[in-house]
């Protein structure tokens, strides 16, 4: 594809999607194999719109839970858009490329450090391994979006060096 073929906000919007609906997914799979379904969006969500650092744990809000995965779509979508915006960019200007490995790995960075310090917040309410779990998969998902459809910015994850033919050696021996 190029530069012309891909609209920044579509993809963003597309890339939050993608990050949201496999968190979710995960929330939802970990959640009911503990017995326990829509814990996770639950505890978040009373943390959030009710400032509850002592949420209980067996009693499920369905407009806690509405309400936070309407939140949790459009926190994603703006990640999403700032990624798809800081790809897009990279592909103009090479000396930015690295720019798109860094955003992802603050963008990882950034909800594993939010969780972290709600799981401790809440004293262990949201097991941190599934939070951390959902959120290396949602920003894997967005990273594996945005890379499949710009090669020019995934191929400068290639070692040092690799972009440079090795000269021929002396003498016509291969090495």
């Amino acid at each position: 594809m190029h530069a012309q073929g891909h609209s920044t906000v579509r993809e963003g919007v597309v890339t939050g999607l993608l990050g949201a609906i496999v968190v979710a997914v995960w929330y939802f799979l970990i959640d009911t194999a503990t017995g326990q379904p829509f814990h996770t969006p639950n505890v978040l969500g009373k943390i959030i719109f009710r400032g509850d650092l002592t949420p209980a744990v067996h009693h499920v809000v369905p407009g806690i839970v509405a309400g936070f995965t309407v939140l949790h779509l459009l926190v994603y979508i703006l990640l999403g858009s700032l990624l798809a915006l800081l790809t897009h960019i990279a592909m103009r200007n090479l000396a930015l490329r690295m720019g798109v490995w860094i955003g992802l790995v603050c963008a990882f960075c950034l909800s594993a450090g939010l969780t972290y310090m709600l799981a401790v917040a809440t004293g262990e309410r949201l097991p941190l391994w599934s939070v951390l779990g959902g959120s290396f998969l949602g920003v894997a998902v967005m990273g594996w979006y945005l890379l499949r459809g710009h090669p020019e910015v995934r191929d400068t994850a290639r070692p040092l060096g690799d972009e440079v033919d090795a000269p021929p050696h002396p003498g016509g021996r291969a090495v």
